[in-house]
């Protein structure tokens, strides 16, 4: 176990719950860290904060599920895959935390970045300057049909120019879409994923940024930069109410 971390565990919190004590562990780690602990930080954690040999070994057996389950959702992943592949060039990796950056034009960057969406679970929160690249419009459309909260912002500008794709997600599929509805633009590229992982960089969602332009999109999985891209999504989802397709 990591020393620091270890020495935040071992102390005692008198009067506290099991629950409390490990409850405040974990965000003492997301404070110091930026990033929620690693599995195997945590099951030790709870190994630590076991009465029994016996809780202790189901602890461990749980561990060792969970961590041949999580390896091969991992081969399957784009996202990881492209991760163990390109390692030493792009991968920086800290507590379980990624961050890995791809570049275009480069078909394999689009291959990474669509299979990544692909796999979005449970949510798909997007929010870019404009999306008329249908190969991508397809992946959004399928999440949506396939049960994944879908929900796009965009700017109001964009959606009127030939091609773009964001008022038929919201006419023709009834995907909850807003635009800013302002003179200024609104220019972010950013989405986040099963509220774990969030991909952003100068890459807009278009033909000419997939085959022309030099972008760049970076992926990650830091608990830090998920929540402050899900603050600025809610926030201007908030804003933009009124503007709702």
């Amino acid at each position: 176990m990591n020393v620091a971390y270890s020495s935040v565990v071992s102390v005692s919190v008198e009067g506290s719950t099991t629950h409390e004590h490990l409850t405040r562990t974990y965000e003492k780690h997301v404070e110091s860290h930026g990033a929620s602990p690693s599995l195997q930080q945590l099951f030790e954690t709870a190994r630590d904060a076991a009465s029994s040999d016996h809780d202790r070994a189901v602890i461990s057996w749980l561990e060792s599920a969970v961590t041949k389950e999580s390896e091969r959702d991992d081969d399957s992943h784009s996202l990881i895959g492209h991760i163990k592949k390109h390692h030493d060039e792009h991968h920086h990796s800290n507590n379980g935390v990624f961050i890995s950056p791809v570049f275009f034009p480069s078909e394999d960057s689009f291959e990474n970045f669509i299979t990544t969406l692909s796999n979005a679970k449970k949510s798909l929160d997007i929010c870019v300057f404009t999306i008329t690249d249908n190969e991508v419009a397809d992946i959004v459309i399928k999440a949506h049909e396939r049960g994944v909260r879908v929900r796009i912002i965009s700017d109001d500008d964009k959606s009127d120019d030939l091609g773009a794709d964001v008022k038929r997600f919201a006419r023709d599929y009834g995907i909850p879409t807003r635009v800013d509805g302002s003179p200024s633009h609104m220019h972010h590229k950013f989405a986040i994923i099963d509220d774990g992982l969030v991909m952003t960089g100068s890459y807009n969602w278009t033909k000419g940024a997939r085959y022309q332009n030099r972008e760049d999109l970076c992926l990650t999985n830091s608990a830090k930069a998920v929540r402050a891209f899900k603050d600025e999504f809610e926030k201007l989802w908030d804003l933009f109410e009124e503007f709702q397709l």
